[in-house]
């Protein structure tokens, strides 16, 4: 009877084990929550120099300072040096003509003859063999070639070569003039051609003294 009753037990139990619910298989496969990893990017030619890193505050700045460079442009300053070579080459001239009409005996040259009417005798007379007045008729053409010259270059800093040229030369010219009236003696200087000599030595001064490009 013990072993009927074991074998009744054992069959009983096995119902019991059988009972126990497996998990159940997923239909499909399932999808993690995926990590995302950070990853830096390296557009540097070694491996030395800092990573990239993207900060919109300082993407903003370089905006704002390419924008300002571009916005503001340089702009061509007039050189001061060809204007006042031009206001005193045109004093040079003024005073050759003005002369002529207005206070001959203070504003001429010599024995109270304006540059004007020194110029036209020669040209009329075609004497070339008194220097003072070959010497003086130099002098207002130097000035006229100095203006144009000053003209040409005076969106440029400084003073060109050849407006260094021609004052040179308009300055010798008058002092030359000077010279030979003193020594002579027999001619009367006017103010007007030590105020061409004062002139003539200012333009050669700004000429020379002025810094170029």
């Amino acid at each position: 009877m013990s072993k009927k009753s074991e074998k009744k037990n054992q069959v009983a139990a096995a119902p019991a084990a059988e009972e126990t619910t497996p998990v159940a298989q997923p239909a499909k496969a399932v999808q993690l929550t995926p990590i995302i990893q950070p990853i830096a990017f390296v557009p540097y030619s070694t491996q030395d120099q800092p990573l990239y890193m993207y900060d919109e505050e300082e993407e903003v700045a370089v905006e704002e300072e390419v924008e300002e460079e571009v916005v503001v442009a340089p702009k061509k300053k007039v050189s001061a040096a060809a204007i006042f070579l031009s206001i005193f080459s045109l004093l040079i001239v003024g005073l050759y003509v003005i002369a002529n009409w207005v206070m001959p005996d203070m504003l001429g040259l010599i024995d109270g003859q304006s540059g004007l009417a020194i110029i036209m005798g020669l040209v009329e007379t075609m004497d070339f063999s008194n220097i003072m007045n070959i010497a003086l008729a130099v002098v207002p053409v130097m000035a006229v070639l100095t203006l144009i010259a000053s003209l040409i270059r005076i969106m440029k800093k400084g003073a060109c070569v050849f407006a260094k040229i021609t004052t040179f030369l308009g300055l010798v010219a008058v002092i030359a003039a000077l010279l030979l009236a003193l020594i002579d003696g027999g001619y009367a200087i006017g103010y007007g051609l030590y105020a061409v000599a004062a002139l003539s030595l200012i333009n050669v001064l700004i000429a020379y003294l002025a810094k170029n490009d």
